[in-house]
This record gives C-alpha cells, structure tokens and sequence, in this order.
C-alpha cells in the first residue's frame, strides 16, 4: 500500500512538473523557509507537512496566512508558532558547542553521578534559554497596510516627527521600508528586514535580533551560559592539575594523553572571556536603562536619558515587568481584496490592549494636543 502511494505521488508531481499550474496568491504565499527545503531536495516533501514541523503552504484549499506572505526574512516553523532568524547556522553552533561540551565532560571528567546530574541541569537551562530567546518574536513591529512605495511616491517629502519624553526632545524617524514612524528606541534591522522594538542589535550567534519581548531571555542565556563554561572550567582544570601532579606530566604530554579535557578547558575559558564581557556590559545598561544600540551611538551624550528611572526601577523595567503581547499576528488569515491580499487581523491585540507607560501615555498626549513638531526630511 505504502508502494502504490508513493508510485502515485511520484506520477502527479511528474505530471505537475509537465504541466505547472498557474501562479496565484496561494502559490505565491511560499517563505524563505519552504525555498530552503525546496532548494535542498528538489521538491517539497509531503511528510514534514503532515506532522505540521514546517511551515508550508502545499495544501491548495488552505487560507493565506500572514507568514507566508511575511516581507520580513524570517524563518517560521510549525505554521508561524515560532519565528527565527533567517540564517540558522549561529544558534545550531551555539547548541552544538553546548551539547558537545557536556558529552566531553560525561565522558572524561565527570566522576561521580552528582557532579553529571549538576552538569546536565545546567545543560538544559542554557538550551531552553537558548530556544526562548532565539524562537521568540523580538517585537516587530506591523508594517503599514498597502503598498509603502506607493504611499511614498504621493508625498513630495517624508516627514519626521519630534517629541518629548520626560522634557527631553526625541526624533520619530520614518522607516521607508515598513512605511511608517518608528516609535523610540526602535530601530530598522537590516538582516531580519523588520522593524524592532526597544532594538538593542542583532546577535548572529542567535541569529535573531535582540529587541523589547526576548531581552530578558538573552540575558537569562547569558548567565546561564556563563555558569555552565565555569562549572566546565572548574573541573577539567582540576583533572589536568591531578594528572600532572601524579603523572608528573609536562604540558606537551598532557595534549597527547588527554586532548579532550584540554580542548574542553581551553573552549571553556574562550567562552567564559566572551560571555563574562557581554555580562558586564549588558548589566551596565541595565543600570543605566540603555540599549546597546543606543549606547554604540552616544544617543544621550549631550542630554540626559528620559528613560533612566533610577537603579532598582531599571533593573525592574528590564528583567521583572510584564511582557507585552506580539503586535503581529503571523497566524492571521489573509483574504484578497481588488486583486491584492489584506490581512484580516495582522495586529495580535486592539488598540485598548496598548503600553500604558508613563512615557507611551505621554508620547500619546503630545500627539493629541498637536505638540509634534514636523520636519521635513528629502
């Protein structure tokens, strides 16, 4: 039965490749993840698609949905549940890295079942924080409905607006990409193609840009990271001192007899340097209540930060705060309209389900009361 089926199938998708069927919206509708499978094999694969692993859009009678007409260069998996960067080879080498420390360190250093149940608890932590912060949305922001290019070409010059924050005068630049005025501290981010929230950068060894709604799990990884490199360092460094004590070994006769505690040792340390300056530089933001980008940029050089609110109430905003909702929703079906396709609820939530900050709030009542200041940009 299983031969007949696929006998079968090989006919229809010879006769497909005969005879092509027309392009509609629908076949249009293929992201940069189904390109991928379908540059690897040749064909797409009806089995991924059938336990719903990948996104994509075989199925003819299904509706549009908005990741699969996403401008954006994201990846997304199991029908737009989890959105990635669009080059997977950062985060499978940090996994890999991870992973392979902890077979070295079960395999040659691990002694006692308590020192590996630690080493595989921490294992663990740095993998889940590693999937949450490069399988989240980082707060991309909707793009304008319709075509930007056309809303551009009706206007002689973009405009910027200006507003103040906490008496401090911040400028709303227009994104010609997305076609609309970026709030503050958000930033256009070249490789993903999106606009991002609270955009601190773009990290490839996640390959996912680190933005408002995954921050917090960046720095969860971090730390977790950073532990688990020391716990490595801390016990392939004591095995080394007790084979050189006892065997009286020099340090050429220890690379030959023990390369992999060496080489866990040496990659431990090379990754403890990294990850404990990334620490060190992001808690100092924290403190500060400042983006990496911005901090990059000497954004408040000349004039004082309107989003520090003090030591505690940063460190409170950045790690503890409740997270806001997707403002995009990739699950959305999309129907078409006078020959083009319109998302039908590409916002995650109504315009009552907004940031209530004090600094949105008051962003929102300058707006109101016309105290924007309009330039004029060519």
């Amino acid at each position: 039965m299983a031969f007949s089926f696929l006998k079968q199938w090989r006919e229809r998708r010879n006769t497909e490749d005969r005879n092509p069927p027309p392009i509609t919206s629908q076949s249009q509708a293929l992201n940069s993840n189904e390109l991928v499978w379908f540059r690897a094999f040749g064909h797409q694969i009806p089995f991924f698609n059938c336990f719903s692993f990948f996104s994509t859009a075989l199925s003819r009678s299904s509706p549009t949905r908005v990741y699969q007409i996403w401008p954006g260069r994201n990846v997304f998996f199991f029908r737009g549940r989890v959105i990635c960067g669009p080059d997977p080879r950062g985060v499978l080498l940090s996994a890999v890295s991870v992973v392979l420390s902890e077979w070295i360190f079960c395999s040659y250093i691990g002694n006692s079942i308590r020192i590996i149940s630690l080493s595989l608890l921490l294992t663990c932590t740095v993998i889940v924080s590693l999937i949450l912060v490069s399988t989240r949305d980082p707060g991309i922001i909707p793009r304008k409905e319709g075509s930007v290019m056309e809303d551009i070409g009706s206007c002689s010059r973009i405009r910027s607006r200006r507003i103040a924050i906490n008496g401090v005068e911040m400028k709303l630049k227009y994104c010609r990409i997305c076609g609309i005025f970026r709030p503050p501290r958000s930033c256009h981010c070249s490789v993903c193609d999106n606009c991002v929230e609270k955009f601190d950068h773009h990290c490839p060894w996640l390959s996912q840009c680190i933005g408002l709604r995954n921050y917090r799990y960046y720095m969860m990884l971090i730390f977790s990271a950073l532990v688990f490199f020391i716990y490595m360092l801390s016990f392939s460094w004591w095995k080394i001192g007790k084979m050189m004590s006892e065997k009286e070994w020099g340090g050429f006769q220890l690379v030959v007899n023990m390369p992999e505690t060496f080489a866990l040792a040496l990659i431990s340390f090379t990754a403890i340097g990294f990850l404990g300056g990334l620490a060190i530089f992001h808690v100092y933001l924290i403190i500060l209540n400042q983006t990496a980008r911005e901090n990059f940029k000497q954004r408040y050089a000349e004039s004082p930060n309107p989003y520090d609110k003090g030591l505690l109430s940063n460190i409170k905003e950045a790690l503890f705060t409740r997270l806001p909702p997707s403002k995009v929703n990739f699950r959305a079906v999309v129907e078409k309209q006078d020959g083009s396709l319109t998302r039908t609820a590409s916002i995650a939530n109504s315009i009552e389900e907004e940031d209530s900050s004090p600094m949105q709030n008051k962003s929102n009542q300058e707006e109101s009361s016309g105290s924007y200041q309009d330039d004029q940009v060519v």
